[in-house]
């Protein structure tokens, strides 16, 4: 008895050295993804990363928070706020378009849509994967709308026609909400300035958003203040809960907004393109997308970055980029998904994603350099600062614009991006 169970361990002991390489070629490459991600945002980006780990047996992707000024995982996701900052900093990071043509991963930077792109555009290289872009957008309430003998179908063109429907909800006392705004510097700085064709930077870097239309369109924003045709609910996207609630006719927003809507059910809305100046010639041009990208960190091991590669493989895939739209609100990426995202069955889904990229892609006016005033912290601050003097009528809207101009150029400095030379694009 002794013998044979000697023998049977013998026999399980070479077994098991043989078995020993085989289970050590399976073992999957780990790889960390840091994120700030907080809420359905974060939900979203496990269930990407779940999915991606069940298709594939050789890497297996890990969700960590970022921390501040901490070193760059193998994979990182910048949101908007954090962008300018990366893009900023190079060097900390492989280009994705390196990583996945030294991985042998076929990968046309030219199918992603042109804007989004550039935004990410460093040294004629993609340097980062942007998943998740958004650009402003205008949603209303179809209720609010009927309550006050308006066309629920019908979104206003002008800013003049939204102080007309202002005025027609105010005076039928539908809401005390008649319009607000999330990230005021970024939608009624960054891209209405767009929008209209006016540059927010000189060529040379000199700051510029202090010209007579963005003079005149503040003006009219704080006549709307004092009259509470306008409401402010802050410098972030705090307006973006009181619009689900049902508080509000009228929000710009990010087009990634939409989600919730549709997951609140609370009311029919409608989606519409920002606004235009009426006098303004030539307009609308393009708004600005930005929001959140994929980057790849430097100083990891080669099977590190192989593995690295097959995850932005997976992303990029037509099937994840057309759930990243649909889930997350966010621009389609290539044309897969926007053929995608034009299609019958999911036109009504993706109406805000939609329309966004084709405000997106319309071509910029010539000339009209961006300054991307609301990815730097610190300028974004100085604005948001100037225009809360006005709304509480401290200041007029030119002094204020000018001060912000003078206040914001020590601390500005331009992204060193395409989408930042403001060369117009062609239909």
């Amino acid at each position: 008895m002794f013998q044979a169970n000697t023998a049977f361990v013998r026999r399980s002991s070479l077994l098991l050295t043989l078995l020993l390489p085989v289970s050590a070629a399976f073992a999957k490459t780990e790889l960390t993804l840091a994120h700030q991600l907080e809420g359905q945002h974060a939900k979203e980006l496990q269930q990407l990363v779940s999915r991606f780990n069940e298709s594939n047996k050789d890497v297996d992707v890990q969700l960590v928070k970022r921390a501040p000024n901490g070193k760059p995982s193998i994979l990182n996701l910048a949101t908007r706020v954090d962008l300018a900052k990366y893009l900023n900093n190079p060097d900390a990071y492989v280009s994705v378009e390196k990583l996945l043509a030294d991985n042998k991963v076929k990968f046309n930077p030219k199918t992603i849509a042109e804007p989004l792109r550039n935004a990410v555009t460093v040294n004629n290289q993609v340097q980062a994967l942007p998943v998740a872009f958004t650009t402003p957008v205008l949603f209303w309430n179809k209720a609010i709308f009927k309550a006050a003998g308006l066309d629920p179908n019908k979104a206003p063109k002008t800013w003049e026609e939204m102080q007309d429907m202002s005025g027609k909800i105010d005076a039928a006392h539908a809401t005390n909400c008649e319009y607000t705004t999330s990230w005021p510097v970024w939608v009624h700085i960054d891209n209405v300035s767009a929008w209209a064709g006016a540059q927010t930077v000189t060529p040379d870097g000199k700051l510029a958003f202090n010209t007579l239309i963005q003079v005149r369109h503040l003006a009219r924003l704080t006549s709307w203040y004092k009259t509470e045709y306008f409401t402010s609910f802050g410098r972030n996207n705090e307006a973006d809960a009181h619009f689900v609630n049902g508080e509000c006719a009228m929000i710009t927003t990010n087009s990634e907004l939409i989600t919730e809507l549709q997951a609140s059910k609370k009311f029919d809305f409608g989606v519409g393109s920002l606004p235009v100046i009426d006098d303004n010639a030539g307009a609308p041009f393009n708004t600005l997308a930005a929001g959140a990208a994929i980057w790849v960190g430097q100083g990891h091991a080669k099977e590190e970055y192989k593995a690295a590669a097959k995850f932005l493989e997976y992303t990029l895939t037509p099937q994840t980029q057309l759930t990243i739209a649909r889930q997350g609100g966010f621009l389609p990426l290539t044309p897969a998904a926007q053929a995608g995202a034009q299609s019958k069955l999911l036109r009504d889904d993706l109406q805000a994603q939609d329309l966004g990229l084709a405000n997106v892609m319309k071509p910029a006016a010539s000339g009209a350099t961006v300054g991307w005033i609301s990815l730097n912290p610190q300028l974004r601050q100085i604005v948001d600062e100037e225009m809360e003097a006005v709304f509480m009528g401290k200041k007029s809207a030119k002094s204020a614009l000018d001060n912000a101009v003078a206040r914001g150029q020590a601390v500005y400095k331009p992204l060193p991006t395409v989408a930042s030379t403001g060369k117009a694009r062609r239909k």
